[in-house]
Parts: C-alpha cells; sequence; structure tokens
C-alpha cells in the first residue's frame, strides 16, 4: 500500500509539473503567434531528469496555409550551424587530421595566402572556430558584388571568390587579441575542414553527425520530404522570403532541420550519447576560450557560453536567416536544454531563455 501511495504521489507530481511547464510555455509563445510577431514557433525542451523530451507546436507552415507546424516542420536553422562545424572539426582533431592550435594557412589551397597582422603571429584554427581570428563579420567582395542577391546573399558567393578575398585582405588587429563574430571565419573554418577531409561539407556532415544520430530530416540540399515539411519563411515584419542558400560558405549558416532531429542534437551536446571517446571532446568544445565584449558572455568551440546568477553554465547559440529564427541552450549541470526554431526572423531568443529560467527554477 505504501509502495503505491508513493508511485501515486511521484506520477501525480509528475503530471503537474508537466502541465506547469505547458502553461509557462504557452504563455510566452501563444502572445507571439496572435500579435503576428511569429508565424510559427516550435520548441523541444529536455527537463531536469528527463530521459526523454517534451514538444510543443504553434502556429502554421505558411500565413496562407492553414496547415500546422509538427515535429517535422523544416526550419532554416542559420548560424547554429557554426556549432555543427566546430564538432566536425573536434572529430576531425580527434582522429589526429586537423589540429586547433595549427595555422589556417597550413589548409588552405595552392595559391592562396592568408595576411596576417604581423608576421610574428598568424591566425589558427583556433582563432577561427572562437571568432577571435580579426577576419570582419562579412567578406567585403560579398556585399560589393554584382552578383550578390540581397535576398539570399551567399548563394553565388564561390571559392573564387573566397581565395580573391583572402588573398587581398590585411587584417586590422593581431588574432586573439578581440571577439569579433565573422560568419567568414566559421564559412571559411567550414571549407578547410571539408578540404582537409576529402569531402564536401554536407557529405562531411552526413559522415561525421547526422548519420551516426539519426538525423534524417537535417541537411543542405533538401529531400522530397524534407520540401514536403519546409516552412515558408518570412521577415521580421511579416514579408515572405526566399529561403537562403550557401557554396564555399556553409559552414557559416546552412543547416535545415526539425525539431525532432534538433533535439538529438541538443541531447548529443548534453552528453546523452554512448560515444564515449567523444564525451571528453564535448567538454573540450564547452570550454570558455575568450571573452566577449557582451556582458555575461564568453565564447567557447562554436558555443556561447553565459551563467545564471547561481553560476551555473548555460552553453547557446542562435540563429537568424532572412526569413527564421532559431535558439538552442542547455545547462550540463542541470541537464535540462531546449531548442526554439520559428519561421519568422524575429527573435525568439528571449522564449528560449525564458524556458531555460523557468526550468532552473
Amino acid at each position: 500500500m505504501k509502495k503505491s501511495i508513493l508511485l501515486l504521489f511521484f506520477f501525480s507530481t509528475f503530471r503537474l509539473a508537466a502541465q506547469d511547464l505547458e502553461a509557462e510555455i504557452k504563455s510566452l509563445v501563444e502572445p507571439l503567434i496572435s500579435s503576428g510577431k511569429n508565424t510559427s514557433v516550435s520548441i523541444g525542451v529536455y527537463d531536469l531528469g528527463a530521459e526523454y523530451p517534451r514538444t510543443f507546436f504553434f502556429g502554421k507552415l505558411a500565413k496562407e496555409d492553414s496547415a500546422k507546424v509538427d515535429e517535422n516542420t523544416v526550419y532554416e536553422i542559420g548560424s547554429i550551424t557554426k556549432t555543427f562545424t566546430a564538432t566536425m572539426l573536434q572529430m576531425l582533431a580527434l582522429e589526429g587530421k586537423m589540429q586547433i592550435t595549427d595555422p589556417v594557412q597550413n589548409y588552405l589551397p595552392e595559391g592562396v595566402t592568408i595576411h596576417n597582422f604581423t608576421s610574428s603571429e598568424e591566425i589558427k584554427i583556433m582563432h577561427l572556430v572562437t571568432h577571435t581570428s580579426g577576419l570582419p563579420r562579412h567578406p567585403t567582395n560579398l556585399l560589393t558584388d554584382k552578383k550578390t542577391d540581397i535576398d539570399d546573399p551567399y548563394a553565388n558567393y564561390n571559392q573564387e571568390d573566397l581565395n580573391t578575398f583572402i588573398n587581398n585582405y590585411i587584417l586590422e588587429r593581431e588574432p586573439g587579441t578581440r571577439y569579433l563574430y565573422s560568419n567568414l571565419g566559421f564559412g571559411l573554418l567550414g571549407n578547410l575542414v571539408s578540404r582537409k577531409a576529402g569531402k564536401s561539407y554536407e557529405e562531411l556532415l552526413h559522415y561525421y553527425i547526422l548519420d551516426s544520430l539519426g538525423m534524417t530530416s537535417t541537411g543542405i540540399t533538401l529531400s522530397p520530404e524534407m520540401k514536403k515539411h519546409l516552412a515558408k519563411g518570412y521577415s521580421e515584419k511579416g514579408e515572405p522570403r526566399k529561403p537562403w542558400n550557401f557554396d564555399v560558405l556553409s559552414g557559416a549558416g546552412a543547416i535545415r532541420s526539425t525539431i525532432k532531429d534538433m533535439l538529438k542534437y541538443l541531447a548529443f551536446h548534453m552528453g546523452k550519447t554512448d560515444r564515449m571517446n567523444f564525451k571528453e571532446s564535448l567538454a573540450i568544445m564547452q570550454k570558455r576560450r575568450f571573452d566577449t565584449d557582451i556582458d555575461n558572455v564568453w565564447i567557447g568551440m562554436g558555443w556561447h557560453i553565459s551563467e545564471t546568477s547561481g553560476g551555473k553554465q548555460v552553453i547557446w547559440h542562435n540563429g537568424l536567416t532572412g526569413g527564421f529564427t532559431s535558439f538552442i541552450a542547455f545547462m550540463p549541470e542541470d541537464q535540462v536544454g531546449v531548442v526554439v526554431l520559428s519561421n519568422q526572423a524575429s527573435s525568439v531568443d528571449g522564449v528560449g531563455q525564458s524556458i531555460l529560467k523557468y526550468l532552473n527554477r
């Protein structure tokens, strides 16, 4: 009898906690949908002590469509792609194929030379993966090239364009002296990782991450099934936007995914993996490497790192494309985490942060 009462108490408490979480999330998201700030918001959550995640879905695939979003809805995840690039770098490092202390020059094509600020301090792979290379946010010839489509800015930027930029750009500061967020830096890193492995960025993505984690609805090239479930993107003001495509700078933001798949990726980085050889690497990636110019934000390998008021570490990244926003975060100590995806370019960082704060209450 006592055992039955105890079990009843446990499940009742669990059910109430689940209801509270659902009510909290609804209070955060329903006003965004009703006001038109976000066309849809899809959320995945790992709660404290939960072996399996919970999912929540709000809104529609498109404003003119009655179809609702679900776990199979495909979104552009934007700059969260950078954490995939950093993960593949670390996997290559484990195999002894690349080292984060290596100079970038070692991996550039023949005839391409990167110009350092001084001859004594070379740009290293570590500088790219921590946004401390001194390279600008975007390559200057991306912004000035007549073939650049402002609504799909990276689609026509190719290897020749990148080589031309590198050969002509002179750094304005010493590498490793200042955090400067750089899509170019991570795009270059993805290109170097791909070249060293002898595979395209997308092939490498499947080889090292997607296939092993069972992320069947994630990639750069849309499969017929992914196309069927792709949400339509909108600007912050609610205007339709073209999907973004990438060529040589894929490592900065080219990936598309679903809540179902991103929860698998989140679980992996939270350490919920049987790949024991990579658990130490996760800690290496989540280690603070450099201060940023943002209060309570440090940079690790690809991941940003903050602290709660109680001193607990929060590992996170966000993403933004022309018509999508995204947010992923987790707390290693408490094993809680959240993924938020939206098909409107209106930030969902606040939603993700509020959920994580609620989980840490």
